[in-house]
């Protein structure tokens, strides 16, 4: 399902004829631009840069992350917010190619009409996103695509708790959703540190890891460096049934 709003749409018209006066953009690029974790301070210099310079932004989202209000929260700090043309994406995984395939033919329309696009994602686009698909769809046509990297957020734990991920030798592995307390205890000792994301049982497995195996530390940030950033000791407390945990970042240590 894609939201379509008329004023984005009443906006597009009016920049492509600006574009079609001024003549073509000659970057022959299309931009990926990673927002940083939530604090529209920690987004970079050149993504700001970008983004003031494009005429149109793309965000595919949901109302669980990448939603609409908060990348619009970011994007009106700089005076950006009226670009995005969002495309709603329901978390259906059987239509998913097909979705962002209409999600880059649109991008590349508004390309070939000689704008500057961009498309947006939280965090950054390097990690668990759709980044490599719309890559390879974008060569498809010619386009190159350019990724201006964000702040990761899983590296909000460390930050905010004063732990740090690694020290000296040690190394740490980042991790997507864990099927079963044992696919993180396994890790140990070849890692002294794990980091999860994209938790898609609201914490289920986390839950039984953590009494299963007793960690030293284990750390959730839920909505990192926004307005609703949470910080959990979860050896002392832990919230289940959120889905606020597909936004969330663990640090596990043994």
């Amino acid at each position: 399902m894609y939201k379509f709003n008329s004023s984005v749409t009443i906006f597009i018209n009016r920049v492509t004829e600006k574009v079609k006066k001024k003549g073509k953009n000659m970057d022959n690029k299309i931009y990926a631009v990673g927002l940083g974790p939530g604090d529209y301070e920690m987004m970079s210099l050149k993504a700001k840069r970008i983004l003031e310079e494009s005429h149109i932004i793309f965000l595919n989202g949901g109302r669980v992350f990448n939603s609409l209000e908060e990348v619009t929260y970011l994007l009106d700090k700089i005076n950006c917010g009226s670009k995005v043309k969002y495309y709603e994406f329901t978390g259906e995984s059987s239509n998913r190619l097909e979705k962002l395939k209409a999600f880059v033919d649109d991008m590349v329309d508004c390309f070939k009409k000689g704008m500057k696009v961009s498309y947006v994602t939280m965090g950054d686009m390097t990690i668990y996103s759709s980044f490599p698909d719309i890559y390879s769809m974008l060569a498809e046509y010619g386009i190159s695509l350019e990724a201006v990297t964000g702040i990761p957020s899983f590296l909000a734990p460390a930050s905010l708790t004063g732990v740090s991920i690694v020290d000296f030798k040690d190394r740490a592995a980042l991790i997507p959703n864990p099927e079963k307390a044992e696919d993180i205890e396994k890790l140990f000792p070849d890692f002294q540190t794990v980091i999860i994301m994209k938790i898609a049982d609201n914490g289920k497995v986390l839950k039984e890891y953590i009494e299963k195996y007793k960690p030293k530390y284990a750390y959730a940030v839920f909505n990192a460096y926004n307005k609703n950033q949470k910080i959990y000791n979860l050896l002392e407390s832990m919230p289940l049934d959120s889905e606020e945990y597909f936004m969330c970042v663990v640090m596990v240590k043994k």
